[in-house]
This record gives C-alpha cells, structure tokens and sequence, in this order.
C-alpha cells in the first residue's frame, strides 16, 4: 500500500487506495486474532466446530454421527474481560483542577457517556488487543465514542507518521427486490474527511448521498452562494496536524487477553464436553449373550425392557457389562485447566474456598494478578486520558473565551474490592482503645512532665501536627484576653 496516494486530491486515486487498504486489512492475519477474541467473548469457541470421524474396514474416512457430540462453551474470558473493566473502572474516573471555574466546566465533559465510552475502549482493547476512540463535535461541544478498531486501518507515510485514517462497515441494502451487501468507507486526514460506497465487489467512488464530499469537521455553507466552507478540528482546537482517532493499547503488543489462555479454555472446553458425551453414550449397561435362541437382536432388548427377561438355547447365558468412566481423572484435568486459567489469565476466582479463614488478607491476596492486570491497563488508560484532556480543555477554552491549561489536572481512578466491614470496624475499635490507653498514660504523667511535653506526646499519639497546634493554642489565648485587662 503506497501512502502517497493517500495524499492526492483526485477522488478517482483516493478510491482506489481505499479500496486497496480495505481489501488488504480484511486478509491481515493479525485481524484474524481479533475476530477470535470477539468470538470468545460472544461464546463462540472452537468446540463449536468439533467433529468426530472413524476409518471403515476399507480404510474410508467416514464422519461419526452416531456418537453423542456435545458442544458446550465455558466462557471463562467473558468473564476475565469483564472483570478487568468492571474491577479498573467500578467507580467512574474523576478528573479535579485547582483552576478556577474549571471544574464546572469539566462536569459537562465527564458525563455517564464518557464514563460508558471509557468501558467500551477498555472492553475493545481486551478482547481485540487495540481500540479506538473518535473524536467529534456534535452540536458545538466535542464529544468522544468507541470506534470498532476491528473496521479502522491506520495508514503511516515512510517516517512512520499518522497521515490518514480509514474507516470501514458492512450493511445490508434491499435493492431490485434482492439484498445487496454495501460496503462504506471514510478517509480522515488533518484536515477534512472523504466518504465512498462500493456495491458488492465493484469499486469504490465518491458516496453521492453526501451533499458535501469532502467534507470539512466544522463546515458551514453560505444560505446565500450555497458555498461550502470550514475548518479542521485541530484548527478549530488549535492543534497540528490532528486527526480525530485515538488509540488506547491493551498491552505493549497490542494482544488480546485471550491469546494467553485460548489454548487452556480449548483444553477445559474439550475434557468438559469428552466427559458429557462418555455419560450419554454409556449411561446404559450392555449384555454379552451366549447361545441366545431368538428371531434377533431386536426381540431380545425389547424382552428386556418389556419383561425383564429373556431365553436362551443351551449352554446359553447373559451377562451384564458396564463401561468405567474416568470421572474423577477428568475432574482433576477440570480443576488444572480452571487454576490456570484464572493463573495465566489474571483473574478473580470468586469460586476458591481455601480453608473457610476469610480474611481481608485473604480476600486482598487473591485480588494480586487482576490487580496486576489493571495496573498495566490503568497507565495505558491514564496515557488516553490525557489525550482526551488536552482536547476537553482546548475545546473547552475555544468555547467559552478561557486560558486554561491541562497541566496541573488529577486523574483519580479508584478500585473497588470486596472486604469484611466487621473486621475493618473491630480493627478501628482496637485502635482507638490503643489511643485512649496512651493517652491515660500520658496525663497520669503530666505532673511529672512540662506542658510542651506534654502536648508534643498527645500530638504523636493523635498523629496531629504539634507546630500547628501549639499555634491556635497560642491564638486561643490571645482572643481570651480581656480588653480591660490590656493597659
């Protein structure tokens, strides 16, 4: 793909690269790994596609369809996934300033919708291993939502650059009595966008239903000429060279939580669904009979369901033969896959028993690995928080005629465990009493000792600052000075 022709301004060369770059992104291989994550977290694993064949006496290779086939998906990554956003954003980011008047207009910014756009981006980079985040002014306040990175191709010039952005969907057009698959497409660069429509596999050309193409993010048009006109959105914030789509990395190599632990899924997937199918066709003892005189095997189950018994010939007999399933060694496999799944997956078992001590010890040692899994997410967050930032504040500042800075802002993100409140309650009780028993001790002392002392010891033991205290005591005698007493 030649970036260059990404810089042209004849339509008929854009539509060609377009088409170019989207048909190169839809073999990429590495999408390939992202289609799987989604897949998973919409619990569609690979036991799915499980089938069994046998080699017949003439060494033909037939599909088994009499055996029991038993597809289950355990989603042990919908639920990892889950647990990563949840447990990193349970409660919602808050941005604070120092700035005057600044943080009333931020509130306006850090809407339920931001907060809902930050869970998508994080669910997006866990299951696809990047996302995006596009930027657009609606109305005349900026405003961010997800861009599936599944259907966004970013194009780089020789120096590794961000010089364009494609942007790619699939839709279903009724056309001439029959479903014709239409695909879309939108090619952003610093300045302006291009949109252009393909019909099943013909070429892309300039979409028409566009009554401007290109199209500029902050375009008027003239009532009057009917000219159209406008400005960049990074003219308009003020910033170079900016083109709308941030990209929030899950991780260093931009893979998915998933690739860690597919295989043990698919492993768990198998030994669960393996131990299903050997219950349902061995659920049933088989007979071994000798010298059986009857019409034929048939008659002789229908005697035993029927009348419980059934005739043979001489020196006949029957006997009654089960299968042993391996359970318990299937159970073991069970339990291994599970550890390391939540092992390799860095995850909360919320399913772990130990020896009935629960503790907040306990409870905080087994929240380590997600808390080492959000610690890698939340920098990465913080690093597309001050992107978004920097454009809430230069938005904010071109709106209302301001000089604020985005230099001194606080991103708080605070976590959320489960803890024992009784323990937490009795532990602060404890404390308090370990308090008071100093404290006695120190005022059964005071007649030994000198007021500053004193003081000093109390201080300490209340972990209160002595110099401060010592000051508005000072203030305190002064304002309980009578005026009548001063000469």
């Amino acid at each position: 793909m030649n970036p260059n022709k990404f810089k042209s301004e004849n339509s008929k060369e854009l539509a060609s690269a377009v088409k170019q770059a989207v048909s190169n992104d839809r073999a990429a291989s590495y999408k390939d790994n992202m289609r799987k994550g989604i897949d998973y977290y919409k619990h569609k694993h690979d036991i799915k596609d499980l089938r069994f064949f046998y080699v017949d006496n003439e060494g033909k290779v037939h599909e088994e369809t009499a055996r029991s086939n038993i597809k289950i998906s355990h989603s042990y990554f919908t639920e990892l996934s889950d647990q990563k956003t949840q447990y990193l954003l349970s409660n919602p980011v808050e941005v604070l300033t120092e700035q005057e008047g600044l943080q009333e207009y931020l509130e306006e910014y850090l809407d339920e919708e931001f907060q809902l756009m930050l869970q998508e981006v994080v669910d997006g980079g866990s299951q696809k291993g990047f996302e995006f985040v596009y930027t657009k002014l609606n109305g005349d306040r900026l405003q961010f939502s997800a861009a599936d990175s599944l259907k966004v191709i970013q194009v780089f010039d020789e120096n590794n650059q961000l010089i364009a952005i494609v942007r790619y969907y699939d839709s279903e057009i009724y056309k001439d009595d029959k479903s014709v698959k239409v695909t879309k497409a939108e090619l952003w660069d610093n300045e302006k966008v291009y949109y252009f429509v393909a019909t099943e596999n013909k070429e892309f050309q300039s979409d028409t239903s566009y009554q401007i193409n290109p199209l500029y993010y902050n375009t008027k048009v003239n009532d009057v000429t009917k000219e159209a006109f406008g400005q960049s959105l990074g003219d308009a914030l003020n910033i170079d060279d900016f083109i709308p789509f941030l990209r929030y990395d899950n991780n260093k190599y931009q893979t998915t939580d998933l690739e860690p632990i597919k295989a043990l899924i698919d492993d768990y997937d198998l030994m669960a669904c393996s131990l299903s199918n050997n219950l349902q066709d061995f659920d049933q003892p088989f007979f071994a009979v000798k010298g059986f005189d009857g019409d034929g095997y048939e008659q002789l189950i229908n005697n035993l369901r029927s009348r419980g018994a059934v005739g043979t010939g001489e020196n006949g007999g029957i006997e009654v033969h089960t299968v042993n399933i391996p359970v318990e060694a299937r159970k073991e496999k069970l339990r291994v896959d599970k550890e390391g799944i939540y092992k390799f997956g860095m995850g909360f078992d919320s399913s772990q028993v130990g020896d009935g001590n629960i503790t907040n010890v306990v409870i905080q040692s087994r929240y380590t690995l997600l808390d080492l899994k959000c610690n890698k997410a939340e920098i990465r967050l913080r690093k597309l928080l001050k992107q978004m930032l920097k454009l809430i504040i230069a938005d904010i500042n071109r709106r209302f005629g301001k000089a604020y800075n985005a230099e001194d802002l606080t991103i708080n993100i605070t976590r959320d465990t489960m803890i024992d409140e009784t323990e937490n309650e009795t532990r602060e009780k404890t404390k308090a009493e370990r308090r008071q028993i100093e404290i006695d001790n120190v005022l059964n002392a005071a007649t030994r000792l000198d007021d500053e002392s004193v003081l000093k010891y109390i201080c300490e033991i209340l972990e209160l600052d002595y110099e401060e205290v010592q000051a508005r005591l000072g203030e305190q005698d002064y304002e309980e000075v009578d005026e009548s007493d001063v000469i």
